[in-house]
């Protein structure tokens, strides 16, 4: 279990196969598209994944300076943060790869509207 420390957020990365409808089928065809991640993570500036944990000094220090309440996001929320924001650390207990970010690299939540 990775447990956040002050104004750290745990994120959950996303994978291109995961978002990208052309790159799943090209991967489910056979195909392979050398460096098509990196490139498109590169061009876009920021990286997307989900909130896995909020540290518990998280959000304080912004929220103390711009007199607002609470965290602007919450566990569960999928979001974009800035691309060589945080760390990546490995869960030693399911070994996936989880971003420590900082609460600040936070740059918006993606939510679907209807």
């Amino acid at each position: 279990m990775i447990i956040p420390c002050g104004h750290r957020v745990v994120v959950k990365q996303e994978k291109l196969e995961d978002v990208d409808i052309a790159y799943k089928k090209a991967k489910q065809a056979g195909l392979v598209i050398a460096d098509t991640d990196d490139k498109k993570r590169e061009q876009a500036g920021l990286d997307k994944g989900i909130v896995i944990s909020i540290g518990p000094g998280a959000f304080v220090e912004f929220n103390r300076n711009q007199m607002t309440d609470g965290a602007w996001c919450k566990t569960g929320d999928r979001i974009a943060f800035a691309k060589y924001s945080g760390k990546s650390v490995a869960d030693p207990d399911d070994h996936e790869v989880y971003m420590v970010i900082n609460d600040e690299d936070v740059v918006c939540i993606i939510r679907e509207t209807k």
